[in-house]
């Protein structure tokens, strides 16, 4: 098992390296880029380029070309334009692109362990999650994603998962045995289907018109992912069942990355430290698209104590079932989980 101790001092050791980056005149200084040969690097994603992540990415983009005096060029494609996120993850750890910025659902195909992050309702409290996020996720799965065949470059915020549909349904109940979109991982998918409905896993690209076509009459999404990909036009009702927690992953192939020279490695691993404020932007983009969306005709379902309750009562189920199909590992790392919940508090 991950020992507490373990995940405070990561804690706190990525705590300095943020306020060195955020104050430090030297952390902003060029890496000497004598020996690194001018390269453009391919980045692949889903996210449109004005979303949070989006802007993120171009300034991750910036400062990796400012730290490498020009000679590393990041040039990123959104919008799916590589493909959509289960093909960039597979195109990714085969070295047939440089970098990706995944979802927490494409980052768990390569990584399954890492899907236990969107298992429903993991954590107890926001506070918890980002106690356990910032002190515990590094020293868990960086050797496994090197395993994948891909460098875990930084974490970032995706957000609260919601449920827009056509039609209201405030409990599980009233979505018995209507079809609903899904992410294509296990916990998503089983989560729906625990609670009576029919689970559709579908890619990004293909939500939409399934949506149109009334394929299904929902989908599960991250809030900001789906108001900014236009969902509300077809499924103006959000509810804020918030059963999952995404958590994404900025990655770059082994093969880019052991080809790279130090100097370069260290620019690019410094850039990537500033995807750490995606939490708050993200949590603020959340809000603001919120209120647009009602603007627009969305309709926002906050739910009941009660109402909120009929939906968690399907996540311990879920859970263990996942977990024990994911095999032994999966379950130390469930239990370093509760672990350092402890630690972080309610």
């Amino acid at each position: 098992m991950f020992s507490i101790l373990g995940c405070i001092s990561f804690l706190e050791i990525n705590r300095i390296a943020k306020a060195v980056l955020a104050g430090s005149a030297l952390a902003l200084s060029p890496v000497n880029a004598a020996s690194v040969g001018a390269e453009e690097l391919r980045l692949g994603t889903a996210v449109p380029a004005t979303t949070p992540w989006g802007r993120a990415l171009e300034e991750f983009s910036h400062k990796v070309s400012e730290l490498t005096a020009g000679n590393i060029t990041v040039v990123n494609y959104f919008n799916s334009q590589l493909g959509d996120e289960q093909t960039v993850a597979r195109q990714l750890a085969r070295g047939r692109i440089d970098m990706a910025l995944l979802s927490n659902v494409a980052s768990s195909l390569l990584v399954p362990d890492y899907g236990l992050l969107q298992l429903p309702y993991v954590f107890d409290t926001v506070a918890q999650r980002d106690c356990a996020v910032d002190g515990y996720l590094h020293e868990v799965f960086d050797a496994e994603f090197e395993d994948a065949g891909v460098i875990l470059l930084s974490t970032f915020e995706v957000g609260r998962m919601v449920i827009m549909s056509k039609t209201a349904f405030r409990t599980p109940e009233e979505m018995q045995g209507q079809k609903i979109r899904t992410s294509p991982t296990p916990a998503d998918t089983l989560f729906i289907q625990a609670t009576g409905a029919a689970a559709v896993p579908l890619g990004t690209l293909d939500s939409m018109p399934a949506l149109k076509t009334g394929a299904v009459v929902a989908v599960t999404t991250p809030l900001v992912m789906g108001v900014a990909a236009g969902y509300a036009a077809e499924a103006p009702q959000i509810i804020m069942t918030a059963h999952g927690h995404q958590l994404g992953a900025l990655l770059i192939s082994n093969r880019t990355w052991e080809r790279l020279e130090p100097s370069a490695k260290e620019a690019i691993s410094r850039a990537a430290l500033g995807m750490a404020d995606l939490r708050e932007a993200t949590r603020e983009a959340e809000e603001n698209l919120l209120k647009e969306a009602e603007a627009d005709g969305a309709v926002i379902h906050e739910l009941s104590p009660a109402e909120l309750e009929s939906w968690k009562r399907f996540a311990p189920d879920v859970r263990q079932s996942i977990i024990t199909d994911l095999g032994d590992h999966a379950a130390e790392i469930w239990a370093g989980l509760n672990e350092v919940k402890s630690v972080c508090g309610s």
